[in-house]
């Protein structure tokens, strides 16, 4: 068995003990994850692919969405199951009989499926409910379980008709199964009406000839450079070239995820390429724009002023994106305590004002309004090239800094909102803190002066660090030595790039080890630099920016992504 894979049960129809007792017994020789799958369960296999096969799933269920269901999901986690003897207020989905126990997560579920033995002898629980009664257990014990979603095939429990039902399962094809799971849920309303049509065609032709993912990816990275380049060169010939290949990489982009999807080829280094590239391509763009606009006969000073506003925001905004749904996430899906021989939901009344939201945003009106203005990724790409191509790279530069800022207002008014409506208890603590950057002087000081991410409001804590540390050195730029811009522009490109990283390595419970911080000096000593080198003159600001472009790209760039992706791979290897 390769590490990768995951030992499959299947679970009897009749008696919950016994299926306890498989379970328990798993879980104590188990070297790998768990896949409980339901004795009356009637399914292709290729349906349970996404929690069967995907190494990267972690402890999750199988679901799909139904207000008759016996489940309770909030921001794609589960937070309520039901059995015969258990209630669930106001569900919004159905269990379909499969679950992942993540490796990871085996000692603190073995204690649970301990009591859940014991809860069982004594119940009136039919076996064929197995899978629900341990969700149950789980969930009670506060055991996390992410949402699968499955596409919309044909499956059965305990069917009338098992002839029939196998008949049904059959009439659909391995490969539509696939090309229904290379699909992404929660696209942007460009990506999904629009790109994700080109990109289907080219998904297959990549499977036929056997492309990975990675080169996928990297295909992708070196058109949306190219795009950049042809941005730069700044005649309407070149821009109309660059605005194809900016939309031919976000079409690419589509691609490296319904192969990986379709195929099951997932891995850390693609997570990672994927992640990193796409903030490379974006940033890269708005140099090339700029660049084309000054080679058009723009103003330098207002061309690059744009394109490093538009950095600041667009990276400012992604943090509190990002943190905020991590940290919403934390205080709206945590579990309540509950014994088994409860009955009741225990999240009590609570239940209904949270289904109720998340129904009112399910609404396709509301949901995809809500993308549209959000301003995602492909409504960004789209802005740029339209505006590129009808008028000029200024213009859309400007076009994009307003609509990302109106779109920003917009979502920072609703968590201000949101916040206003949590309790002071912190949660998020460490993600927020793992991203913090303190350098030698902040991390020196005593532990009482010390930035503590406590508050309810924690989740903009990088956000306005971003914003001060960007928009300082942004702004000296601008106002005091704009004919270094693109030097400015350059040194905060890699910042950027520095505080993307601490933040994914931060949302996948990872963080970066201090040496790296230090050596990249910390938010505070890289501000206190580059201040200290302004005042003293146009030479020392020029000076500091070349030697700190130099030195971060080797410690944030180079020498951080090595020690993470390394890092990773011995994290997969345990």
């Amino acid at each position: 068995m390769s590490d990768d894979s995951a030992q499959a049960i299947r679970l009897d129809a009749d008696s919950v003990t016994a299926n306890i007792d498989r379970v328990m017994d798993a879980l104590s020789h188990a070297g790998s994850d768990l896949v409980l799958i339901a004795g009356d369960l009637v399914i292709n296999p290729a349906v349970l692919a996404p929690v069967t096969d995907n190494p990267f799933a972690g402890t999750c269920a199988a679901v799909r969405r139904s207000r008759e269901g016996n489940l309770r999901v909030v921001h794609h986690y589960l937070v309520a199951a039901g059995t015969s003897f258990h209630e669930v207020n106001t569900p919004n989905a159905v269990s379909v009989g499969a679950i992942r126990l993540a490796l990871r997560d085996h000692k603190q579920i073995l204690p649970v499926m301990r009591e859940l033995r014991e809860f069982s002898l004594v119940s009136n629980v039919y076996g064929n409910e197995s899978i629900e009664l341990i969700v149950t257990a789980l969930l009670r014990a506060q055991v996390q379980i992410k949402e699968v979603e499955l596409i919309d095939a044909p499956w059965f429990r305990s069917p009338d008709n098992a002839n029939q039902a196998h008949l049904d399962i059959q009439s659909q094809s391995d490969t539509t199964i696939r090309r229904l799971q290379a699909n992404r849920i929660d696209d942007g309303f460009y990506s999904t009406f629009a790109v994700r049509k080109l990109s289907k065609p080219l998904t297959g032709l990549a499977i036929r000839i056997g492309l990975s993912p990675n080169a996928i990816t990297t295909i992708s990275f070196v058109i949306g450079l190219l795009a950049a380049a042809s941005f730069a060169a700044g005649s309407r010939w070149f821009l109309l070239l660059g605005a194809i290949l900016l939309q031919l990489s976000l079409v690419i982009d589509c691609v490296d995820g319904e192969v990986a999807r379709a195929t099951r080829r997932f891995s850390t280094l693609g997570a990672w390429l994927d992640a990193s590239t796409d903030r490379v391509k974006e940033y890269a763009a708005y140099a090339g724009l700029a660049a084309g606009a000054v080679a058009m006969g723009f103003d330098s000073w207002r061309a690059w002023s744009l394109a490093l506003l538009l950095m600041v925001v667009q990276t400012a905004r992604h943090m509190g994106d990002y943190n905020f749904a991590a940290v919403q996430r934390i205080r709206e899906v945590g579990l309540p305590v509950a014994a088994l021989t409860e009955s009741a939901d225990p999240w009590g009344p609570q239940a209904g004002a949270i289904a109720r939201s998340t129904a009112i945003n399910s609404r396709p009106f509301v949901r995809w309004t809500k993308k549209v203005i959000h301003m995602p990724i492909g409504e960004r790409w789209l802005v740029l090239s339209v505006v590129a191509v009808v008028f000029n790279g200024y213009w859309a530069l400007l076009a994009l800094l307003v609509l990302t800022s109106l779109a920003w207002l917009y979502t920072l008014a609703g968590r201000i909102l949101r916040t206003l409506r949590w309790s002071h208890e912190p949660a998020g603590v460490q993600i927020i803190a793992d991203q913090l950057d303190a350098g030698p002087l902040l991390g020196s000081l005593p532990k009482r002066w010390k930035l503590s991410p406590t508050s309810r409001w924690n989740w903009s804590f990088p956000m306005l660090l971003r914003i001060f540390e960007m928009g300082l050195v942004a702004w000296i730029a601008i106002y005091a030595f704009p004919q270094w811009e693109t030097l400015a522009f350059g040194y905060l490109f890699i910042v950027a790039y520095h505080h993307y990283d601490n933040l994914y390595r931060a949302l996948s419970d990872s963080r970066a080890p201090r040496w790296i911080t230090w050596s990249a000096l910390g938010v505070d000593g890289r501000t206190l630099i580059v201040v200290i080198a302004s005042l003293l003159g146009i030479t020392a600001f020029h000076d500091t920016l070349n030697l700190g472009v130099a030195w971060l790209f080797v410690w944030c760039v180079v020498i951080a992504s090595a020690q993470y992706l390394d890092s990773q791979k011995k994290v997969a290897s345990l």
